[in-house]
């Protein structure tokens, strides 16, 4: 039966190259694969759940609305803000299985594509060592996800949004030739960051994005991770390839997790989609500790570089958070934030006057930030 399923999926690899028309949006950093979001294979299981996260977030400079002119993170308006709320349902048997993530919210396009459709794929369990997935599902690169209580933090890195998508369209394999090694495969339409190509050149673009990851588990405690993703860069027609390489360390015992998370990309001729640079990278360490069942500590060190130098989102940031959980399904985030650039990225006065709208409006007076958050999540499912 697996014979016969690989021949089907070298025709679906196929179609994906000569058929599919070019994206129009990015698509999202949320791997499947991380523990949080992995569909257990119990037979005929029926999960959902319900989430909703809201935020109140206070900005040093004291402006209003986004802090930073780089798109980040979900939660960046001074004040009140929804990140997310919707709902998930999954229905997997011992040989087929589908999954549909609703998301709405208030920057739910930096997450996926089609809002306010989070993710949405058929699955396929030809035999016991192979699982097809046919649809639109979460990228395999990073730690980070778009559930905000898997993380160590309220918000993610800018690791997670300036370097790694967030979701690819198209097909996936997960193999399993050992009890501690998966290899997944993805075929999918867009660039490496799932991203659109401009309309001038996208119809010169045929080459889909191609990608695969190793994951080691040598020990429950223990988890590795080695994945890459590449595509054309879109400036030369299906030439001037581009490639994300991408490890994931975690460690976890009881009550404890630590992480390291690393990525390197390059384009071969011409920018990286989306950027001026041809070359960036970007590392997060970080974890969290369960000090009681109530209450939980979390902490993320980051930097990023680029080639050239002259990338305004090159610098550090520092994030650390505390969780309470008065009851088994709230959450309650407080969470302090600093941030450092190379050039003045952020909003801060003086006010200037907007020459397209005459409004009067922050200016990108700021090299450094720092803000806090309190979070509010509450979820219920099974």
């Amino acid at each position: 039966m697996c014979r016969r399923s690989s021949i089907l999926v070298g025709v679906a690899i196929g179609l994906l190259v000569d058929g599919w028309p070019p994206t129009t949006a990015r698509a999202d950093l949320e791997a499947d694969q991380a523990p949080s979001e992995e569909i257990d294979r119990v037979p005929y299981e029926l999960s959902w759940q319900l989430v909703v996260t809201s935020y109140y977030m206070f900005n040093a400079h004291r402006v209003a609305g986004p802090y930073s002119s780089f798109e980040y993170p979900y939660a960046d308006t001074q004040g009140f803000g929804l990140t997310f709320a919707g709902g998930d349902v999954a229905y997997r048997t011992d040989k087929w299985g589908i999954t549909l993530n609703l998301r709405w919210g208030q920057n739910v396009d930096r997450l996926t594509e089609f809002a306010p459709l989070s993710r949405g794929f058929a699955t396929w369990i030809p035999c016991e060592k192979l699982t097809l997935d046919f649809g639109y599902f979460g990228a395999f690169i990073g730690i980070e996800t778009a559930d905000e209580w898997e993380n160590a933090n309220f918000t993610r890195g800018i690791v997670y949004f300036k370097l790694q998508p967030f979701r690819h369209l198209g097909l996936r394999a997960v193999l399993e030739p050992h009890d501690k090694v998966d290899i997944t495969l993805i075929v999918a339409r867009g660039s490496i960051f799932g991203t659109s190509f401009a309309s001038d050149v996208s119809a010169s673009v045929v080459a889909p994005t191609v990608g695969a990851q190793v994951q080691y588990t040598p020990s429950t405690s223990t988890d590795l991770r080695l994945g890459a993703l590449a595509g054309p860069n879109g400036s030369n027609g299906n030439r001037n390839w581009q490639a994300i390489i991408d490890f994931v360390a975690q460690w976890s015992s009881k009550g404890w997790t630590l992480f390291v998370n690393g990525d390197y990309e390059f384009s071969s001729r011409g920018p990286l989609t989306g950027f001026a640079e041809s070359k960036q990278w970007g590392v997060s360490l970080g974890g969290r500790v369960d000090i009681t069942d109530h209450w939980s500590v979390g902490g993320r060190g980051e930097y990023t570089g680029s080639v050239p130098s002259a990338d305004p989102a090159t610098g550090f940031t520092v994030t650390g958070t505390v969780r309470y959980l008065p009851v088994q399904y709230l959450i309650i985030s407080l969470e302090p934030r600093a941030e450092f650039a190379r050039n003045d990225i952020y909003y801060g006065r003086p006010f200037v006057t907007d020459t397209a709208t005459g409004n009067t409006v922050p200016s990108l007076s700021q090299d450094w930030f720092f803000g806090f958050w309190i979070g509010v999540t509450a979820r219920i499912g099974n």
